[in-house]
């Protein structure tokens, strides 16, 4: 084993070292001048660029694919109706991922999630490439295409949270200074993302959608590679997050295996009653979530409507989300640093609902609101999300113990994040079965009501989390007992 690891810590070393001397020795003295946990916070950022560059080409696929006229659905109803149907899938992985956790430790947890869904994106790839060429009908009518595209679609919406989550599970796990750090590891990831959707057009009109499939597929190879460089720094210098656990398994002694029978709703609400912080934190997800799903119901529709296109959907999805990284990094590594350091979290809490609250106002007056007007409400939400919210999210659970900022991160991120959107998407699907025809006017004065609700559920939040300087003192008080 000791041999194996030796060779993998080569063999990701070699990748990331530049092949010229010059390029090589800068590389090396700003690693060396770097502290352990600053290199390994490195890594395990290039790691989630890599995954969340990769996540641009699988969603402006599954998309353009889900809502195909050949290989999709096309009736209304499917998309907020496959929304509703993430959350028991994302079930599956949390409890798949709790489970691996507790057996194997996060750096294991990560690994093998990670392989998981670089298989399952490159199978599907690779499928519908070969069904493009040779069709085959199920009971002789239904495409096995479409069957497929629908599970890609769906994967899609639960796989991203599942990694991500670990990944910054990981970076709150090993340093207090979210202020110094946070907002540029976002923006490395919003700046990969943008570069990704900037491409999606070229790439989709050479390599075609599936091969958007391959390409997210070899991106989560990368980002595997890196976080295992993270990992190994951690462990090499003694600040492995594995090791918080392992001293808690061993004062619990024999309650571990009971421990780990419990299932994950009643551990989940023994979390929240003992760590309120983490309540209201759900809570805000479930409301941002929410008017998330109401407004990307709005944009998805209107772009369905507008744009015929596969490729040429998928090139416009690309390039909105490629508009809301690149703003996103613009955030993250100009005004974030300032402001974060001279505002505290708690009004940033506060402030974050106004441009959204703004938005949903101004779209539920419009009868008949354009395309536009759509993406930039969507665009709106999406990068107050990806930059200030984000980060902020990211720095509440800073101060949290071990089960806090692993578990309980999982069960907030991942099925909080999915259940708010799958809960929405069936509270729409209801809806246009109800009345027929619930437009996008009706959908935008829904969004001005998610919205308020979204801001309520911020200053609830607002109320509990601590100041950045009582961050600090309650990083070192919990050092000091795990030390």
């Amino acid at each position: 084993a000791a041999s194996q690891h030796g060779e993998n810590e080569f063999i990701i070393e070699e990748l990331f070292e530049d092949k010229e001397p010059k390029k090589s020795k800068f590389f090396q003295r700003i690693m060396m001048d770097m502290t352990p946990q600053s290199r390994s916070i490195l890594y395990m950022a290039i790691s989630m660029a890599a995954h969340f560059g990769g996540y641009e080409f699988c969603r402006s696929a599954t998309l353009a694919l889900f809502t195909s006229q050949t290989t999709g659905f096309s009736t209304p109803a499917a998309f907020p109706l496959a929304m509703a149907m993430v959350t028991p899938l994302t079930l599956v992985f949390l409890m798949g991922y709790t489970r691996d956790l507790e057996q194997n430790g996060p750096r294991l947890a990560l690994r093998h999630s990670t392989v998981a869904s670089m298989i399952f994106i490159a199978a599907t790839g690779i499928i519908l490439k070969f069904l493009q060429w040779s069709p085959i009908l199920l009971l002789d009518k239904i495409p096995l295409s479409r069957l497929v595209v629908g599970l890609a679609f769906l994967f899609q919406n639960a796989y991203a949270h599942l990694l991500y989550q670990q990944q910054w599970s990981f970076i709150v796990s090993v340093t207090d200074e979210g202020t110094n750090w946070f907002s540029s590891i976002a923006g490395l990831s919003s700046i990969a993302a943008a570069c990704a959707g900037t491409i999606v057009s070229q790439l989709a009109t050479r390599i075609g959608l599936s091969g958007l499939l391959l390409c997210t597929s070899g991106a989560l190879g990368l980002s595997m590679l890196a976080a295992e460089r993270a990992y190994s720094i951690s462990q090499e210098y003694g600040f492995d997050p594995v090791e918080e656990i392992t001293l808690k398994q061993k004062e619990k002694g024999a309650s571990k295996k009971e421990e780990t029978q419990r299932n994950l709703a009643a551990r989940g609400k023994q979390l929240f009653e003992r760590v309120p912080t983490l309540k209201a934190l759900f809570c805000e997800v479930l409301a941002f979530q929410s008017l998330s799903t109401i407004l990307n119901v709005c944009f998805v529709t209107k772009l369905k409507n507008t744009i015929v296109s596969d490729v040429a959907r998928a090139s416009y999805t690309g390039k909105v989300y490629s508009l809301v990284n690149t703003l996103s990094a613009l955030l993250q590594f100009v005004i974030m640093p300032m402001t974060m350091k001279r505002i505290d979290t708690r009004l940033i809490w506060r402030a974050m609902p106004l441009i959204p609250v703004f938005c949903s106002i101004y779209q539920s007056l419009q009868p008949n609101a354009s395309l536009a007007l759509l993406a930039f409400s969507f665009c709106a939400a999406k990068c107050m999300d990806y930059s200030f919210r984000s980060v902020a999210n990211e720095m509440v659970y800073v101060p949290l113990d071990f089960e806090s900022r692993y578990v309980g991160k999982e069960i907030i991120g991942v099925f909080g994040n999915r259940f708010g959107k799958s809960g929405m998407s069936l509270f729409l699907s209801l809806l246009t079965y109800t009345f027929g025809n619930f437009g996008i006017h009706q959908l935008s004065i829904l969004s001005l009501l998610a919205s308020t609700t979204w801001m309520s559920a911020s200053w609830w939040l607002s109320g509990l989390v601590p100041s950045q300087a009582e961050t600090k003192d309650m990083v070192n008080e919990r050092r000091k007992k795990d030390s």
